[in-house]
């Protein structure tokens, strides 16, 4: 995929970001680090898998599908490494479903966006 890869993960991950501070931060409590680290990973593994690779090959729809898969056990992953630092009396699934149900509606919009820029990428490329 011919994309200005500096752009869509910028773009990403401060989607990501806005996402797991909301989520995190603001609805359970998670210290804003933890949310803002753990975004930023999940954001570049996601970005790697789904859409470099299960975009690319299968759409949008099932490259949602495998992010939401992917944020879900990440982020439950990461919040269960910093068991000791959070105090949060909510299950740590729990944290990881909400964030990963939210992060699935914006994964679905960044793929449409990265979709329609590879579109016209190729059409640009297609005239000259």
């Amino acid at each position: 995929m011919q994309v200005n890869h500096g752009k869509a993960l910028s773009l990403k991950l401060g989607a990501l970001l806005i996402v797991f501070i909301a989520v995190l931060t603001l609805g359970f409590e998670v210290p804003w680090y933890h949310a803002a680290w753990i975004s930023i990973a999940v954001g570049l593994i996601t970005y790697g898998v789904g859409d470099m690779f299960v975009l690319r090959k299968f759409g949008n729809m099932i490259a949602t599908l495998a992010d939401f898969g992917l944020v879900f056990f990440l982020t439950w992953f990461f919040l269960w490494i910093l068991d000791f630092d959070i105090g949060t009396e909510t299950s740590f699934v729990l944290l990881a479903l909400y964030t990963a149900l939210v992060t699935a509606v914006v994964e679905f919009i960044f793929h449409g966006w990265l979709l329609k820029h590879k579109r016209e990428e190729a059409h640009v490329h297609s005239t000259r």
